[in-house]
């Protein structure tokens, strides 16, 4: 197995607060949190779960985080429901950024009353 020296991830507040948010909604919005797609958007959500409770990412974590940058780089541009909240099951913010993504997301619970 090769080893490389590129550095892992720091689990940052901001990735905890957007844990914290992405819970949220998973806990308390679950058509919602269904918009965001398939199993492997719901299995990384779990996987990083654990290690921002964890509190950093470890040498086990490599693959993943690689998996994780790719996934980040390519879904930079949602925009919709169903891509923000994909982005939020990644814990990933979209170019658009948090509060656009925020916006979109309460949007969607607004409807829901």
């Amino acid at each position: 197995m090769a080893t490389t020296s590129a550095r892992l991830p720091k689990v940052t507040q901001s990735l905890k607060k957007l844990l914290d948010y992405a819970e949220e909604i998973r806990q308390n919005h679950p058509k919602i949190w269904k918009k965001g797609g398939n199993i492997q958007g719901n299995d990384s959500y779990d996987t990083l779960k654990k290690i921002v409770h964890r509190g950093k990412f470890e040498e086990e974590d490599r693959d993943f985080v690689q998996t994780w940058n790719a996934w980040k780089a390519r879904h930079l541009n949602h925009t919709n429901i169903e891509g923000m909240v994909a982005s939020l099951k990644w814990l990933a913010v979209p170019e658009a950024g948090l509060r656009e993504m925020k916006k979109v997301i309460n949007e969607e619970i607004k409807k829901e009353k």
